[in-house]
Parts: C-alpha cells; sequence; structure tokens
C-alpha cells in the first residue's frame, strides 16, 4: 500500500517517509535536518542518502520522493506551527474522548496531516 501511496506526488505519506528519514538523521547526527550550522545542501544530500537506504529496507527501493520534497522537508528544519500543533491536539483529544466513551471508531494506526494542502490520511502501517 505504501508503494502505491508514494507514486502519487501530491500523496501525504511523502511525508511519513520523510519523518522516519528524519528520526534517522538524528539518530546519526544528533540534529534534525537544517538545524545545524552546517550549508543546508549537506543535510540535503545526507537526507537523500538516508531516504534511499529507508526505502531500500522497506523494499521499495523503485519508489522515489522529489528533490523538492527533501529540499523542503530539510529548508523547514523541524519547526512547529502553532496552528498545526493545535490541530493535531485537538485531532488525539477527539480520539481519547472515542476511547474512554467507547463511542465511534479511533484512528486505526497512523494519522498523517499536510496542513499545505489541509488533507490529511489514515493507514495501517
Amino acid at each position: 500500500e505504501l508503494g502505491m501511496q508514494l507514486s502519487n506526488p501530491e500523496s501525504t505519506f511523502i511525508y511519513y517517509v520523510l519523518l522516519r528519514a528524519s528520526e534517522r538523521f538524528f539518530y546519526r547526527f544528533k540534529t534534525y535536518p537544517g538545524t545545524s550550522n552546517v550549508p543546508l545542501e549537506s543535510d540535503i544530500s545526507q537526507m537523500k542518502l538516508i531516504l534511499s537506504a529507508l526505502l531500500n529496507e522497506w523494499g521499495l527501493g523503485d519508489c522515489s520522493i522529489s528533490d523538492e520534497h527533501v529540499q523542503e522537508f530539510c529548508r523547514y528544519g523541524a519547526t512547529e506551527l502553532h496552528s498545526v500543533a493545535s490541530y493535531l491536539g485537538g485531532v488525539a483529544s477527539q480520539e481519547v474522548i472515542k476511547l474512554i466513551t467507547h463511542q465511534y471508531v479511533p484512528i486505526n494506526n497512523t494519522y498523517i496531516y499536510n496542513a499545505a494542502s489541509s488533507t490529511s490520511s489514515s493507514a495501517v502501517m
């Protein structure tokens, strides 16, 4: 399912993969891409290598994520927008209420929100 999602350049799952690659970047360099004092191009090239290794590890070596997505992800440098944090806090609290009251069906597994296009996706990973 993830391979099919990644073939669509507008898919929100691209950000899921970029976030997972960012975690590996942090584990390796102890900083997030775009937040250190090294040139941004250096972080972008390292992020591309990590991303390629991650996709190969998942058996998705034939999939790719555009350079524009990687560059934009590194450029924002782990910034958190207040409006996005507020929205995700509201989603999380709604899911807690669903669990406590045993009403409705909570989100199953992974929820991805793209604030730029105001879209979201949910999938079992």
